[in-house]
């Protein structure tokens, strides 16, 4: 139900454009960056199995904004975010580890704070969904914990806050972002010998990311 929500709300939202403007100015980025986490359920479960503690959680992904208003900007943000641990001591006989793969969608607004030639400063807040694996492979623990949902659409709630800064010039702008994510997940389905007590997986956290930013494309509405 999710991805069904976020068409809905940013078709609502693109009804001032479509309205009043068959032509807008659209937004690009494209960003890496990491997650500050302690997921406690998921290092009590591997420390013991002799793989390190899990601290970052990182992505990749694209993000496409347009103007409603002056002072309001709307748009989808994809992510491809990744975690993994590896052991503590490498040994060439094993491959242990545990490795989280997510993909999120994020529907948000930004508000403009500073907007000149050079520099570019904004503030946003959004909220979105995951679909998220867990797998853990181990002397003793060996499987995976799956939460997603069917054709495409995202199972786990997923929100986002923070603010930007960017310098460049003729539209296109290095950026940098900060910002607090809350990204708690549970309910999984569950294959394999996976320890019964890691039942959640917290990759809530404040993070970084830098980026790319490519503002006034041509955009339209046919």
């Amino acid at each position: 139900m999710l991805k069904r929500q976020f068409a809905c709300g940013l078709l609502l939202l693109m009804g001032p454009c479509l309205a009043l403007a068959k032509e807008f100015p659209v937004q690009a980025r494209f960003f890496l960056g990491s997650t500050g986490v302690d997921p406690q359920n998921v290092n009590q479960t591997i420390e013991p199995l002799g793989l390190k503690k899990m601290e970052t959680h990182n992505q990749i992904g694209l993000e496409v904004t347009y103007p409603i208003v002056n002072f309001l900007e709307v748009g989808l943000r994809y992510s491809k975010k990744f975690a993994s641990s590896d052991e503590k001591d490498t040994d060439l006989m094993t491959d242990y580890s545990a490795k989280v793969d997510q993909d999120a969608v994020l529907l948000l607004a930004r508000v403009p704070i500073v907007k000149t030639d050079i520099f570019r400063a904004d503030v946003f807040a959004g909220f979105g969904g995951t679909n998220t694996t867990f797998k853990l492979t181990s002397a003793g623990q060996n499987g995976e914990l799956k939460k997603s949902a069917a054709e495409g659409w995202f199972s786990t709630p997923y929100t986002a806050a923070g603010a930007s800064v960017g310098l460049g010039y003729n539209k296109i702008y290095f950026f940098a972002e900060g910002g607090v994510e809350t990204n708690k997940v549970d309910g999984f389905e569950r294959s394999g010998s996976i320890n019964g007590s890691l039942s959640t997986v917290d990759l809530s956290g404040s993070y970084f990311m830098i980026g790319l930013m490519i503002d006034g494309i041509p955009g339209s509405f046919k």
